[in-house]
């Protein structure tokens, strides 16, 4: 019976990594692969996941710095693919994401969706449907907030 005892933590160790397998983090492919389907005001979204803008895309650089963007008020062209890089020149982490209002449901956020001071990341998406959008940084909302007007 002793010498059938060294199998349990064997069988343990195997059962542990099945079950840290089976609840890995799915955020890398899902961020870098999503496209969200069509909101009610008829926009859609799809993060660049190489940060490299779409052929032909409107390019827009917004600066973080001092807990807030240099812009807080972006104009696009509808159902014309656009490229927002959140330039993070702050000494604290940030995101940028857009939003059919304010509270309302996501359209798109940068990737990487997490900015680290020193760093950018970059969003690309198209909006079809005209009207007044709202983006903010996640983690200071109240300071780092704008309006995205697509004509």
């Amino acid at each position: 019976m002793l010498k059938r005892l060294w199998v349990l933590p064997i069988l343990a160790i195997l059962a542990i990594g099945l079950v840290a397998s089976a609840c890995g983090d799915d955020d890398e492919e899902s961020t870098a692969t999503r496209t969200p389907s069509a909101s009610p005001t008829g926009a859609t979204g799809t993060p660049a996941a190489t940060g490299t803008p779409a052929a032909g895309a409107t390019e827009i650089e917004i600066v973080a710095a001092g807990l807030g963007f240099d812009k807080g008020s972006l104009e696009v062209t509808a159902g014309q693919p656009f490229t927002i890089t959140l330039d993070n020149q702050d000494s604290v982490s940030h995101t940028l994401k857009i939003y059919t209002e304010e509270g309302g449901d996501e359209i798109a956020g940068v990737e990487p969706s997490t900015v680290s001071p020193g760093s950018t990341g970059t969003l690309t998406t198209t909006i079809a449907e005209p009207g007044e959008y709202y983006f903010q940084c996640d983690f200071h909302p109240q300071q780092m907030n704008g309006t995205l007007t697509v004509n």
